[in-house]
């Protein structure tokens, strides 16, 4: 029996902690050289609230740009967008190239309060409204799309 190891690299969080606004082609661009460099499993984008993040307010022009870049004879890879809410999980959905959706869930009170301004028992109802819109949406098809939970 053989393991499988997945590399997952995680731009968008390093990118969100910045306070410098990182322009929307420089983003576009870092995630095609991930690709070509041979990663197949980004973490690339978040669909939050821009009040709250404003480095990931540009994530449906950042995936239109990196979309449109990549070279034909190259597979996309699996791109993961974290949403915290229902709005995010809508754009989410409706971004083309965004074929994972990512929500941070914490066993942590403080994280939870601070990351998403929720309860467990709001998180919990969130990770249910979630996971029946994502079936809804996609249905027995899924289209190839992954959901984290």
């Amino acid at each position: 029996m053989t393991e499988q190891v997945v590399l997952i690299e995680c731009p968008r969080d390093a990118w969100q902690g910045l306070t410098d606004l990182i322009p929307t082609e420089y983003k576009a661009a870092y995630l095609k050289e991930l690709v070509l460099a041979g990663f197949k499993h980004i973490d690339a984008v978040s669909f939050v609230s821009p009040k709250h993040v404003k480095q990931m307010a540009d994530s449906e022009e950042v995936m239109a740009r990196f979309n449109a870049s990549l070279p034909a004879d190259i597979a996309p890879p699996e791109i993961i967008g974290i949403v915290v809410n229902e709005k995010g999980l809508e754009r989410a959905l409706a971004t083309p190239g965004v074929t994972t959706i990512g929500y941070p869930y914490s066993i942590s009170a403080y994280f939870r309060r601070a990351n998403a301004n929720m309860t467990r028992e709001e998180s919990r109802k969130l990770v249910e409204i979630l996971r029946k819109s994502w079936w809804r949406y996609f249905g027995k098809k899924r289209r190839q799309r992954n959901a984290i939970w």
